[in-house]
């Protein structure tokens, strides 16, 4: 009887501790959705440095996911990080790029799963995705979401283009959230993290995974600048960073396309660190 007690009275508290984080997480939300910025449709096309080259036929980028990859804290899409990405590959590669974007703030995966990958798309020659911080915020079950990253890989592996995904951002580094209820934001990260990095091991090819937060997560945490004036999105300059680490997957990505066409397995490009 007292055991069965004992572990009624932890279930108790577990529960009385996660309405608590819900109402926190909802009070976040909040504060920051009424500041937050956002740039609106991203369809442009970015010329490369040497406008002789603009001519070319355009790279085609398809950007699918959630705040993050919308543009969320900026105001211009020309800063979004697509946009920005798509600056460095344009630079590199001295072609245009052409960047679509069909991510949605508050998208979850099963949200770009259902309703981003619709007919229409065309054929893109890379895809950046960038989704699961919302299903750690609205605490997606593993099982679920383990299922819906599965589906959307495999949905994205049949348009035969390659599919570059960032890890999840720097929880810590989101200071409009209580800093109890951002401890716990990035305990469930580390379990969304470990979702992802099975999802493209099983996926098996045409799926890079870049750890952005292993990579630059810590020069959020540090420099206030790189975050918007909502203290929950990146600014400008911290898409620009984003965009440092993901842009040379992409161009990888894209070159090994335009030389091996029927090679699309670019393995994992940084799984390391802990969300």
């Amino acid at each position: 009887m007292l055991v069965s007690n004992f572990v009624l009275s932890l279930a108790g508290m577990a529960a009385a501790a996660a309405a608590v984080s819900a109402l926190q997480l909802h009070e976040a939300r909040r504060r920051y959705g009424s500041q937050a910025s956002y740039p609106g449709t991203i369809d442009l096309t970015v010329a490369p440095p040497d406008p002789t080259l603009a001519d070319g036929k355009p790279l085609e980028l398809l950007a699918l996911g959630d705040s993050g990859m919308a543009g969320v804290g900026v105001t211009q899409p020309a800063a979004a990080l697509p946009a920005q990405i798509a600056q460095r590959v344009a630079a590199r590669t001295g072609r245009p790029v052409h960047v679509v974007s069909h991510a949605q703030p508050g998208a979850r995966t099963y949200d770009v799963l259902t309703k981003q990958l619709t007919p229409g798309l065309g054929l893109p020659d890379v895809v950046v995705l960038l989704v699961g911080a919302n299903d750690v915020t609205h605490l997606t079950r593993t099982r679920q979401l383990a299922e819906d990253t599965a589906n959307l890989l495999a949905r994205l592996h049949q348009l035969g283009a390659p599919v570059v995904m960032s890890s999840l951002p720097e929880f810590g580094a989101m200071r409009s959230v209580p800093a109890v209820l951002r401890a716990v934001l990035r305990l469930r990260a580390g379990v969304v993290r470990r979702v992802h990095v099975r999802a493209v091991l099983d996926a098996g090819s045409g799926v890079d995974l870049v750890d952005v937060r292993g990579l630059v997560g810590r020069e959020f945490l540090t420099n206030s600048e790189l975050m918007s004036r909502d203290r929950f999105h990146p600014s400008g300059a911290g898409y620009s960073r984003i965009a440092d680490v993901l842009a040379p997957a992409v161009l990888a990505a894209v070159t090994r396309r335009t030389e091996s066409p029927t090679i699309r397995n670019m393995g994992l490009v940084s799984i390391g660190g802990v969300a």
